[in-house]
């Protein structure tokens, strides 16, 4: 079994002021809280302003000497040119046309919100190239098990996490990747890949982050953005050889692969009225009818 040293990152984007998914700073830093007692190296990008809170939130559970916060002042710096031509194709009126999702003010579609997710790749990298993260590694993101969605102790987390996966880039996936077309998971915004966590070999961090930031290009020359899933997607298909994809569920590799003992949320499955369930399908049947129009509009528009 080897040592996973785990980095991870956090960016104020102004998720307090998304429409989906709300997440406030004190939020994700309460979600942090509830997994930092791990045993770890961890290494956390950031920004200056929240670094000291990094290590506070560690240092709680006697592990700010097994902490190294690298600040980063201005993130969308890392890759500027990127970042300007992602934000111009958010504007463009045919990119949200194209998705199953039209909502401009869905994460996915936000150039901020998928830069991000990009970012998470360069972080490995760097860690590596700077020599703070070798051996095996893992990108676990800032708010993993969202404060005890899935693992309900926070004390569970404070273990040694280990691991015995070989040297390949490990991927946990929702369904078997290779019957999922990559152009329809890209318009209809379906999930397959998950973003974390990826488990790799210090040496093939380079290879992830040139691998997901050509994905990013591609996507962009395409009029498109989109975020880690449709990213993790197209390298794979690039160079599956080097990828190993493991079928799980969300959160749930952290215990199938070295965190056996980690106690989980029982399931209660929802219960539906049945107006409520009518209701969720005329849903469904109008968003399906919505994007079929847009289609078909644009079909006409260009005389298919």
């Amino acid at each position: 079994m080897r040592e996973i040293t785990i980095v991870t990152g956090f960016f104020d984007i102004g998720r307090d002021k998304y429409a989906f998914y709300s997440r406030s700073v004190e939020k994700y830093l309460d979600y942090f809280r509830f997994w930092a007692r791990i045993q770890n190296q961890i290494v956390v990008y950031t920004t200056p302003e929240l670094a000291p809170k990094v290590i506070e939130i560690r240092g709680e559970f006697g592990l700010a000497d097994k902490t190294v916060v690298i600040e980063v002042e201005d993130v969308f710096e890392v890759e500027p040119a990127l970042y300007e031509r992602m934000a111009a194709v958010e504007l463009k009126p045919d990119f949200h046309q194209f998705r199953a999702n039209a909502d401009p003010e869905w994460p996915d579609n936000k150039a901020n919100y998928d830069y991000i997710m990009l970012m998470k790749y360069w972080c490995l990298y760097d860690a590596v190239e700077k020599g703070l993260a070798t051996g095996m590694l893992a990108w676990l993101d800032f708010g993993f098990n969202h404060g005890g969605k899935s693992f309900s102790d926070a004390a569970d987390f404070d273990y040694l996490w280990q691991t015995d996966l070989d040297d390949k880039i490990h991927l946990f996936s929702l369904s078997d990747p290779n019957k999922i077309h990559a152009g329809f998971q890209l318009q209809f915004l379906s999930e397959c890949l998950m973003g974390a966590p990826v488990i790799l070999p210090d040496s093939l961090a380079d290879d992830l982050w040139n691998l997901t930031k050509k994905a990013m290009e591609a996507l962009v020359m395409l009029d498109c953005i989109d975020d880690d899933q449709q990213l993790l997607m197209m390298s794979y298909r690039e160079r599956p050889e080097i990828f190993d994809v493991h079928l799980s569920d969300w959160f749930m590799p952290m215990k199938e692969y070295g965190g056996q003992h980690l106690k989980m949320v029982e399931k209660v499955e929802e219960k539906r009225s049945f107006l409520a369930e009518i209701k969720l399908k005329l849903y469904f049947i109008k968003r399906r009818l919505l994007f079929c129009k847009r289609i078909y509009d644009a079909a006409k528009r260009y005389k298919v």
